[in-house]
């Protein structure tokens, strides 16, 4: 495989800082070309001072990286003059070059010495490949692959191979998994779904792959009808991609990056193999029907909230206009108070007449301000929010309307009949357009809202109730109502695993977390790592003894004790003494 047709998996800056030889300082130099009794007791063995050197060299590199260097004597010799004079003082040397078989024997010895393992293609490379398979069908993306085999190679103790092999295998592993979906979607796929998203891609149709791209920005009406053309287009097609999908078993990782896909190649998709366009848009159709129906919801509550509080704030602007008129017109209702105890007017007087003889004083407007004001300004206050939202019409019967109809709504056991109200407006306003009799259940209506909403008659106004309807969305999108398509409003239990699928594959599932100690019990797997930890504390104790510590730090913060290397900010460090090293660790 040429070099430029290899898959690009890390940049040029990090394919160097893992293949690259490490930049030590004094501090690393010490830590990592540091001996223990072993270690020393095996470059001993090697009969040149110098070769032992370059060995003690390349252990510290391969304690740093698990990785097989070919380093120059330039790129080493900081660390070859550190390495003579922190082990052998007295010895120098000239620039010297390693031959390919004295670096083989030395890489050898490292390897020995760690007890990590060389790569060999025809032994490691069929086991990685099945383990990557397995870990691509939770994340395919290139880099996730790689990772988990840097992952699998520690595990093992494997040495890394070189970056044009994990590029090799890692391709393969993509390569694998894309043909066993598109297989899966040329037997899952229906013909008119084959044919919708061909049109999709060429443009042919009347709805363009540019307007299926284009999203709302804002919640303003001309950007959310954006997201209801794109839903009425793609939501007949919802139940056959779903289907599709489900068939596929993708991981919501891997969904989510063969829909960034179309994203990333644009109007170039089509340039893809049919095979690739296919499996790219069946992803973004799912991932653009979920998308779009979460800013359908959220606009729908945005516009909801702001009419509520133009409302709101037109019916305190209303009462206080009341309350100025009737403060005004107070006296005047005295006035008219007095007709009814002035001796002058004949007691056969008919009400009408003293009716006209009051209105004379207020007209009818006035005389029922100073009424409610007298009364219940409350009342007027509810009275006039409804007023305000009967001057909203054009709002709910349009945009509010179409972005209701895209919604469906379940309720919990306090809310199912509210749930059940709503799910029969949105089937009545999309078959016409307005709502019918069986839809109004007045036993929603609080007494006190329900003469707000009648008519004279004593029957519901449909536009009032709608609007009813509607207020009561927002504030019950806190689990009582829920949103089963939109992921941000839907039951806590639709994103938990269901109970018959973790009965019958739980083992697959646990397996499938690479998370072994998930399936051990916790009464064991508890003392255990406590016995490991304090295992590996008395040995970082016993080493921090035996070893030269001038360079090992205790840093006081919040109380707490870490041990670190020495950093930049040394004055917030303190260097500690033997006693204070055993007395802590």
């Amino acid at each position: 495989m040429s070099r430029n047709k290899r898959l690009s998996i890390l940049t040029a800056a990090e394919v160097e800082d893992l293949y690259g030889v490490p930049s030590f300082n004094e501090s690393y130099q010490r830590f990592y070309f540091m001996l223990n009794d072993k270690e020393l007791a095996e470059i001993s063995r090697i009969r040149q001072r110098k070769y032992r050197c370059v060995a003690i060299a390349l252990l510290g590199y391969f304690k740093c990286k698990p990785v097989l260097l070919n380093p120059r004597y330039k790129s080493m010799q900081d660390d070859l003059v550190f390495i003579a004079r922190f082990h052998y003082r007295d010895l120098t040397f000239r620039r010297f070059s390693l031959k390919p078989d004295q670096k083989s024997r030395i890489y050898a010895r490292v390897l020995s010495i760690v007890g990590v393992s060389n790569w060999n293609d025809k032994r490691h490379q069929p086991q990685l490949v099945e383990h990557l398979c397995t870990c691509a069908e939770s994340w395919v993306e290139p880099r996730a692959v790689f990772d988990a085999a840097i992952e699998y190679l520690a595990r093992q103790k494997i040495a890394i191979p070189a970056y044009s092999t994990l590029q090799k295998i890692v391709s393969q592993v993509i390569g694998q998994h894309q043909k066993r979906l598109h297989d899966q979607i040329d037997a899952a796929c229906s013909q008119g779904l084959s044919t919708m998203l061909l049109t999709l891609v060429s443009g042919e149709g009347q709805f363009t792959f540019q307007q299926l791209r284009q999203s709302a920005r804002n919640f303003t009406g001309t950007e959310l009808q954006k997201e209801i053309a794109v839903y009425h287009h793609i939501q007949p097609w919802m139940t056959d991609v779903t289907t599709v999908l489900e068939s596929l078993s993708l991981s919501q990782k891997n969904q989510q990056h063969y829909a960034e896909r179309v994203d990333y190649y644009g109007a170039k998709l089509k340039r893809q193999s049919l095979a690739n366009q296919r499996l790219y848009l069946l992803c973004y159709l799912q991932s653009r029907h979920q998308q779009g129906l979460e800013r359908i919801a959220e606009g729908f509550i945005h516009h909801l909230r702001q009419v509520k509080q133009r409302a709101h704030q037109m019916a305190q602007e209303r009462v206080y206009r009341d309350w100025q008129k009737a403060a005004r017109n107070v006296s005047k209702a005295a006035d008219i108070l007095h007709l009814f105890v002035d001796d002058s007017i004949d007691p056969d007087t008919s009400f009408q007449a003293v009716q006209q003889r009051a209105f004379q004083f207020l007209n009818v407007s006035d005389l029922n301000s100073v009424c409610r004001y007298l009364s219940n300004q409350k009342q007027s206050a509810e009275e006039a929010f409804w007023q305000h939202l009967d001057t909203e019409s054009t709002l709910r019967a349009g945009l509010l309307r179409s972005l209701f109809c895209c919604l469906r709504f379940d309720g919990t056991d306090k809310t199912r009949r509210l749930a059940g109200a709503l799910a029969q407006a949105r089937l009545d306003l999309v078959a016409g357009n307005r709502l019918g009799d069986v839809s109004i259940d007045q036993r929603l209506l609080p007494k006190a809202t329900r003469p707000l909403l009648s008519k004279p008659d004593g029957s519901i106004d449909k536009s009032k109730y709608e609007w009813f309807l509607y207020l009561q969305i927002p504030n019950r999108l806190n689990g009582q109502l829920t949103l089963p398509e939109v992921i941000r409003y839907r039951a806590l239990e639709d994103d938990l695993v269901k109970p018959e699928i973790w009965k019958n594959q739980k083992g697959s599932l646990v397996e499938g977390t690479q998370q072994p100690n998930i399936s051990e019990d916790p009464k064991r797997l508890i003392p255990r790592m406590a016995d490991e930890l304090t295992l590996r504390l008395h040995e970082v104790s016993h080493y921090l003894e035996r070893s030269d510590t001038r360079d090992v730090i205790l840093r006081p913060k919040d109380g707490k004790h870490h041990w670190r290397l020495p950093t930049a900010s040394k004055k917030h460090l303190a260097r500690i003494s033997h006693d204070r090293i055993n007395k802590n660790g």
